[in-house]
């Protein structure tokens, strides 16, 4: 793959973010918005949001964020301020299921992944999920 000039200064900001977040007081009520920072295939990132089917917004929808890189599928969910609990999520070959207080949505995924190989993480208010393709 060929590298960008950027890439070394992208990684090294990801990092220090990354040890900045880590090192903040957890508290029952902090939240924090989130950022994924990838370098590599150049592509801006979508932010899909889920609406109910008159097209109106709906409150209690899941906004996410899908980022499809080389090796990796990248779904980013703000929680909302209220959720009383861990969400679950259901890594499937083809897509994600998440369930936040309730509510649920779907992620179509844009090829497959080895399910037992992805993994989740919520912190921080954010709901990092990581899905490993198969290549």
């Amino acid at each position: 793959m060929k590298r960008e000039p950027n890439d070394d200064i992208l990684r090294n900001f990801a990092k220090a973010m990354e040890d900045i977040m880590s090192s903040l007081p957890l508290s029952e009520n902090a939240r924090f918005l989130g950022c994924t920072i990838i370098s590599g295939n150049g592509r801006d990132p979508f932010v899909f949001r889920t609406d109910d089917e008159d097209g109106m917004d709906n409150d209690e929808s899941i906004d996410y964020e899908l980022i499809d890189g080389p090796e990796r599928i990248y779904v980013t969910v703000a929680l909302p301020s209220d959720t009383s609990k861990m969400p679950d999520v259901d890594i499937q070959p083809e897509f994600v299921l998440i369930i936040v207080d309730g509510v649920e949505v779907r992620v179509d995924l844009p090829c497959s992944v080895h399910a037992g190989q992805s993994y989740f993480r919520a912190k921080n208010g954010i709901l990092d999920i990581v899905c490993e393709k198969i290549i």
